[in-house]
């Protein structure tokens, strides 16, 4: 695949939401937001980014949909067979979908098992991922399949990514994405939410049918908007859940990727991934690290809307003509 062949723009009011690490993009607002010529969203690139399983078996994927949509196998491609990485965990759907708890019994560990491998959680050794990215940046797709209407359309979503020795017995860098604004990690075992608005809870919200204000970044009418109320209120009517063949969000974290690529991170060194999700409506959701996407360094405005409002925002991703951060890498 082409270096850079898909571009994120850089974080600002309109293109993300900041939740803990992470700077999160919505794909149909940004494609929408570009279409306009808003330089928030731009530069622009190809819509939409398909998750049809003929396009994500060249894609290294860390939660696979039913049916095998996309394939679980990482090997041999992406990667090479014998590689130091995991193949993809089941995402549950139908009756047993309500959550998503890697190593459980409805999605167990994948092989291949090799130094460092923890136990319900998914591993690659840098060397590997450094070998996959290239020179492009470390950016995380998701593809939601809710079921339903806007209104029942969501679900709730925690993460959080691991730097280990070698031998994975030592931590050496640690970034979440949950429900506040501050950098770092905040808990191994979180607590899963009561309800969309449950606050207490540090998973993040994923509405679908929700506005935005084409001025101000601000999300509003949570998951009960649509194309009438958002624009008679100046605003975006965003589909989170854009359709099973297309992806729904990007999610980027600058400091992880700095620490991957850092000279100092030993290419012997593991990225251990625990992700969750709860209140699932009978979905099969699908998460892949992306080959060929990148961030954009221009900024545009230092202003990142809270995570307050609850609604994954943003930005969907973008191509062009579009000179991309070069940075010192080794392998």
């Amino acid at each position: 695949m082409p270096a850079h062949a898909v571009l994120l723009p850089s974080s600002n009011v309109m293109s993300t939401v900041q939740y803990g690490d992470f700077a999160v993009y919505s794909l149909d607002l940004l494609q929408q937001c570009a279409a306009g010529l808003d330089p928030r969203c731009l530069p622009g690139g190809p819509f939409p980014i398909a998750s049809n399983a003929g396009f994500t078996k060249t894609q290294l994927t860390v939660l696979t949909g039913e049916n095998g949509k996309p394939q679980t196998s990482n090997q041999p491609e992406p990667l090479a067979n014998g590689a130091p990485a995991d193949n993809a965990f089941t995402s549950p759907s139908g009756q047993q979908s309500s959550t998503l708890l890697m190593g459980s019994a409805v999605s167990p560990e994948p092989t291949p098992t090799f130094t460092g491998d923890q136990p319900g959680k998914w591993d690659i050794k840098i060397s590997a991922l450094r070998g996959y990215l290239g020179n492009n940046d470390l950016v995380f797709i998701f593809d939601n399949a809710q079921e339903g209407d806007g209104a029942s359309q969501w679900l709730q979503i925690w993460g959080q990514a691991r730097v280990l020795s070698a031998d994975g017995t030592s931590q050496q860098g640690c970034f979440e994405l949950n429900s506040s604004s501050a950098a770092g990690c905040t808990t191994s075992s979180p607590l899963a939410p009561t309800g969309p608005f449950d606050l207490s809870s540090p998973y993040v919200t994923v509405f679908t049918g929700y506005c935005v204000n084409k001025t101000t970044g601000a999300a509003f009418n949570l998951g009960g908007g649509t194309s009438a109320t958002c624009e008679a209120q100046n605003g975006y009517y965003v589909n989170g859940n854009i359709g099973s063949a297309n992806a729904d969000n990007a999610a980027y974290s600058q400091a992880l990727n700095d620490f991957i690529f850092a000279p100092t991170t030993s290419a012997d060194w593991v990225l251990s991934l625990d992700i969750r999700t709860a209140n699932n409506n009978g979905s099969a959701e699908t998460l892949w690290i992306c080959s060929n996407c990148s961030v954009a360094t221009t900024t545009v405005t230092t202003e990142v809307s809270e995570p307050a409002s609850l609604a994954l925002l943003g930005a969907a991703l973008m191509g062009g003509a579009y000179v991309s951060r070069r940075r010192a890498r080794q392998d």
